[in-house]
């Protein structure tokens, strides 16, 4: 099994969906973190990005070292894991759909890389993220497309010069350019080429269920055409350990917001750090174990 996930994964870029949670465990746990996410006394970036939040939810502390998501990336990215980063991706009704887009290092916010290697590994992604969704995800209300194999090809360049988005404040809807206040056109290698006369997959999946893919996958969503059905999910973003988190940086900049790594750390969910290169954190600010692998 965990050779047939390596093999769809390398692919297409992207494995799914899993059940991680039965339907009604995640719309319980949803409705209890959309409670919690108001409160900011513990939260590690005070901004309207949610990232990071399992430093001070309890239940996402659990949730980005659950054990059906980290049994699959160790399929996949092998045994010693960190996750650097969480965040929320709400789909309100009337939403447009995100646009597509495609990510190898996360410099497209701005123009500094937020992960880099130390080592070459080429049977190894660099990055995977686990796209949990906590409400049916479906084409109407907004669920993720997947673009199968475009991992393999630069199909757009983050180094590219743009200002769209950098030093410009959040938009908590996607509005004019359909990602969050970033308009991934300016980053095509081929301007002229149109990502929507590609094979695409729509992602439809039921509450509970993830989906797996590395960022350089090009992605997107449906928009939300729903008059009530808000489509919630939160993303978790892993690393093998070789790789250098926020490297050289005392803070980064990020759809609009600054965020001080004075107090941020990655979690190692599995495995172990050999590296000891990145800071790394083993308790949310509320003083809980984050889950490690095998423990």
């Amino acid at each position: 099994m965990e050779s047939q996930w390596r093999k769809e994964f390398q692919d297409n870029g992207f494995i799914g969906p899993f059940k991680v949670y039965e339907p009604e465990e995640a719309k319980q746990m949803i409705a209890s973190v959309r409670k919690q996410n108001f409160n900011r006394d513990n939260i590690l970036f005070d901004n309207d990005l949610n990232y990071d939040r399992h430093y001070d939810i309890p239940e996402l502390t659990n949730h980005i070292g659950h054990p059906r998501i980290v049994e699959k990336l160790r399929a996949i990215m092998g045994h010693d894991i960190l996750c650097w980063r969480s965040e929320f991706f709400p789909k309100f009704p009337g939403t447009p759909g995100t646009e597509w887009h495609q990510v190898a290092d996360y410099s497209y916010a701005s123009g500094t890389p937020q992960i880099s290697p130390i080592e070459n590994h080429p049977d190894l992604p660099m990055d995977i993220t686990v796209w949990t969704t906590f409400t049916e995800a479906t084409v109407e209300n907004g669920c993720l497309r997947f673009m199968p194999g475009s991992h393999k090809k630069k199909l757009y360049d983050e180094s590219k010069t743009t200002q769209s988005g950098r030093n410009e404040e959040y938009v908590a809807v996607e509005a004019d350019t359909q990602f969050y206040g970033y308009n991934f056109q300016d980053f095509r290698v081929d301007e002229r080429w149109d990502p929507e006369k590609e094979k695409t997959v729509s992602m439809v999946m039921q509450p509970g269920e993830c989906v797996i893919f590395t960022a350089k996958c090009c992605h997107a969503s449906h928009p939300n055409i729903t008059k009530r059905n808000t489509r919630m999910a939160i993303a978790s973003r892993y690393v093998p350990t070789f790789m250098r988190v926020y490297p050289g940086q005392s803070s980064f900049f990020s759809h609009g917001a600054n965020m001080e790594l004075d107090n941020y750390g990655a979690v190692l969910v599995s495995g172990e750090d050999r590296y000891k290169h990145n800071t790394l954190r083993d308790t949310n600010n509320l003083g809980k174990a984050f889950p490690v692998f095998g423990k």
